[in-house]
């Protein structure tokens, strides 16, 4: 784990810069001030930071809490391994303390709900004095404080809503939405005026002929105007204003195929019915399952007023939507219609990633809104004498980098099931495999048809109707 130190290090400079001058700020304070007037040679005699782990065997107490902690099992439910960004920060722990441990998984795979003044969980199994650290990220309570200390930072997370992941649809006014709405006036505008210029030049050249009928030559001629001739004032003007009718449309055309089959190189979603904390609250059909004695059911029963009120009151009245394990989260909002998932970003990934298809189609998502950031920590009993020592290399092991170089490493989640929004609300996700349609391109379709019509007509007119 540690055989790429000079690349972690330098990673660490990025990541937690502030942490790491003022740890090597404080270090050099505490070394001046110590070292400070000794004779020299005598510095190596000061005392060590203490460690009283150094030759122990902890007890460790786990979750399954994926990403960060994941206990795999096999077939036959027997635990054959442990993974995750928190087993790393263990093992660094074990190594520069020089400690060992065993693992072992909760009875009750949750933090710790207390029940009838009894607690459960990995809270419960250190307060029986069975474990000398929880290996799982705990956010901070009151309740949870009182009975526990926390030790050793390990992250924190947001708390978001898991939702169904939409389906793509095709937008049949997408094709005008292409151009603004200027750019489509602007055009209208420019057709009208040449239509505009088209007939009035029409009408002169017609008075013209007409005002020289008493000629004989001249009325002959005229003869052949009405026929769908006319003179090389009247059909050189025709012509001209034609072909810049032709040329505008042409590039017009032209333009608007290009954007539009730019414009579907994105492929678009419907926005989740459910986006925000506010949304929930307002629904009166949809329901929301949260996990028992996390911190975003802790969350809601303490909310006063607002959104996150309305939700727990709402929850209050859904006695089945408090769950004690991650796919009885995720399941309804799978399998049922009109329902999410309180919980956080990180376990949403994970379930994200779980349940996507073979193929990679995207069954879950998080939606837009994120709240309330919490830092985590392991839980620790209040007479742990290992606590300095914990937190010490706790923190070392985040400013060094450690903890962003394994996180980044083993989450993984289909990052293509992250939708993304426009300032407008809406999702897209640009992809060079999407195929276009052909209903697609029915408006620039429509006007190259309704162009060849016009001048079948005016063939038909002139050949049919004025050659007579």
């Amino acid at each position: 784990m540690l055989d790429g130190n000079q690349h972690v290090k330098m990673k660490a400079t990025r990541v937690f810069p502030v942490f790491y001058v003022l740890l090597h700020s404080l270090v050099i304070a505490s070394c001046d001030w110590k070292v400070g007037g000794v004779p020299e040679g005598t510095a190596s005699q000061l005392s060590k930071p203490r460690n009283h782990l150094q030759g122990k065997e902890l007890q460790i107490v786990a979750g399954h809490f994926p990403p960060p902690i994941v206990i795999s099992r096999n077939s036959s439910g027997q635990v054959i391994g442990y993974s995750g960004v928190l087993v790393h920060q263990l093992l660094y722990l074990s190594q520069s303390l020089k400690f060992t441990y065993k693992i072992f998984p909760a009875a009750v795979n949750t933090n710790g709900v207390k029940i009838n003044g009894t607690w459960n969980g990995i809270i419960g199994t250190l307060l029986r004095e069975e474990a000398d650290l929880g290996l799982v990220p705990v956010a901070i309570s009151l309740e949870r404080y009182q009975a526990i200390d926390f030790c050793g930072l390990v992250g924190g997370d947001f708390t978001g809503l898991l939702v169904k992941y939409p389906t793509s649809a095709v937008s049949y006014t997408a094709t005008i939405d292409v151009f603004t709405i200027g750019t489509w006036f602007g055009f209208i505008i420019c057709a009208t005026v040449i239509a505009g210029f088209y007939l009035i030049l029409t009408f002169m050249a017609k008075k013209l002929l007409e005002s020289l009928a008493l000629v004989e030559r001249i009325a002959a001629n005229a003869r052949v105007v009405a026929n769908g001739g006319g003179s090389r004032f009247g059909q050189w003007s025709q012509h001209l204003l034609l072909f810049t009718w032709s040329l505008v449309a042409f590039v017009f055309v032209k333009t608007y195929t290009s954007t539009l089959t730019s414009h579907y190189l994105s492929t678009i979603y419907k926005s989740p019915e459910i986006n925000t904390f506010a949304d929930l609250a307002a629904s009166t059909t949809y329901k929301a399952t949260v996990g028992v004695g996390s911190i975003q059911e802790i969350d809601l029963l303490m909310a006063k007023t607002g959104d996150l009120k309305r939700v727990a009151d709402n929850l209050s009245k859904c006695p089945d939507c408090r769950k004690f394990s991650l796919d009885e989260l995720a399941l309804p909002v799978l399998e049922k219609d009109h329902y999410v998932a309180i919980t956080p970003t990180k376990v949403g990934r994970a379930l994200m990633q779980k349940y996507s298809s073979e193929r990679g189609h995207c069954r879950l998502t998080m939606a837009k809104e994120l709240f309330s950031w919490k830092p985590m920590y392991f839980a620790v009993p209040k007479s742990s004498p290992y606590q300095e020592e914990i937190n010490r290399e706790s923190l070392w092991f985040h400013a060094a980098g450690l903890h962003d170089y394994w996180y980044f490493k083993l989450e993984k989640f289909p990052r293509n099931c992250q939708l993304n929004y426009n300032n407008k609300g809406v999702v897209t996700k640009r992809s060079s495999r999407s195929r276009l349609k052909l209903q697609q391109f029915y408006l620039p379709f429509l006007i190259l048809f309704s162009g060849f019509m016009l001048a079948i007509v005016q063939f038909c007119r002139e050949r049919f109707i004025h050659s007579r």
